[in-house]
């Protein structure tokens, strides 16, 4: 339990910083800020492409609290030709806090799977599925890792959902 709380803690400081940084800097130029986002949000191994794409729309989009899910996702889809749903959260909850993120511990925590490659529409299914994620943020089970992160940090500012990304994260299957 001891080294939950504490990559927890290491997570919550690193998340503020990027949330903090993302306002203060050009992310599309700013090679710190890449990196530390690279690296907490585990985004290894891109084409230099995709990485320019990216910070570029994170850089346009960083005050556009109407920015969707399907809008990230389709716009990286159109530049890359691949569906990158982890990372289009990502940068969605960057943007907007109260989105939740979607990552292999999220969709384990919550019994999900990513389209296979083959499937019939698949961009419009992960669209689906992530809003299934962010229904389940209003569930009871999802009330319950809030308040079981409320109890361990119970001086922790940052949003209900990240507070809930963070249990999950932590909560490894």
């Amino acid at each position: 339990m001891e080294m939950i709380l504490d990559r927890v803690e290491i997570g919550i400081e690193k998340y503020n910083w990027i949330m903090k940084r993302v306002h203060e800097v050009d992310v599309s130029a700013d090679a710190e800020f890449q990196k530390f986002f690279n690296g907490f949000y585990r985004m290894r191994q891109r084409p230099a492409g995709f990485y320019d794409s990216y910070y570029i729309y994170l850089e346009h989009n960083k005050h556009n609290r109407e920015l969707t899910f399907e809008d990230i996702v389709t716009y990286l889809y159109q530049e890359t030709g691949s569906i990158h749903a982890s990372f289009s959260s990502k940068l969605l909850a960057t943007v907007n806090p109260d989105m939740p993120i979607w990552d292999k511990f999220v969709l384990q925590n919550l019994g999900l799977r990513t389209p296979y490659h083959y499937e019939k529409n698949r961009l419009q299914k992960t669209v689906q599925l992530y809003q299934r994620i962010c229904d389940w943020y209003k569930s009871s089970e999802a009330t319950e890792k809030l308040n079981e992160f409320n109890r361990l940090f119970p001086n922790v500012d940052i949003s209900d959902v990240k507070k809930i990304d963070f249990i999950l994260w932590a909560t490894r299957k």
